[in-house]
């Protein structure tokens, strides 16, 4: 046991320590973001063309979608600026998922080509029209707002290199 007086000290020592553990921690983790974004980096210049003409990218505005978005602008803007972004909306969506897609638009520049499930352009048209999605079977509700919808997007964009 340690006396009233080695405590303090004992307390400042595991201070320090946890101190040291949290910077290494941080290092680590930082040298390993910058490890992925390296990697990111070369397999872009790898992988994709320059003007990025032949690119589409399918975006369902999740963080990593959008972080893809910020590193493309960062390190690649000419690829971005020819590449396609494809969103679907299935009439489903998030009122935050879309105030999200508007920010991430506008931030970076770069407008998405937008596409609904087939002749509707609200919910109440699409419960008209197929009926309410809980209802639906969900092979079903997939195809109708998202499958068919991405198939119109890609035979639109008429590009042969696509990232999901």
């Amino acid at each position: 046991m340690l006396s009233a007086q080695a405590l303090p000290l004992a307390r400042r020592a595991a201070a320090r320590a946890l101190l040291r553990d949290r910077a290494r921690l941080a290092f680590c983790s930082g040298s390993a973001l910058q490890f992925k974004v390296d990697g990111f980096r070369s397999d872009v210049e790898k992988y994709l063309p320059r003007d990025g003409q032949r690119v589409v990218f399918a975006t369902a505005w999740l963080a990593t979608d959008n972080v893809f978005v910020a590193l493309m602008r960062q390190h690649f803007p000419e690829v971005l600026e020819g590449m396609n972004l494809v969103a679907i909306d299935t009439m489903h969506l998030f009122p935050e998922t879309l105030e999200c897609a508007k920010l991430v638009q506008e931030k970076y520049a770069k407008k998405a080509l937008w596409k609904m499930p087939n002749g509707v352009t609200t919910l109440e048209e699409f419960n008209a029209q197929y009926g309410d999605c809980e209802e639906m079977d969900s092979a079903d509700f997939d195809f109708v707002s998202k499958v068919e919808p991405f198939q119109r997007a890609l035979k639109e964009c008429n590009k042969d290199i696509l990232i999901t």
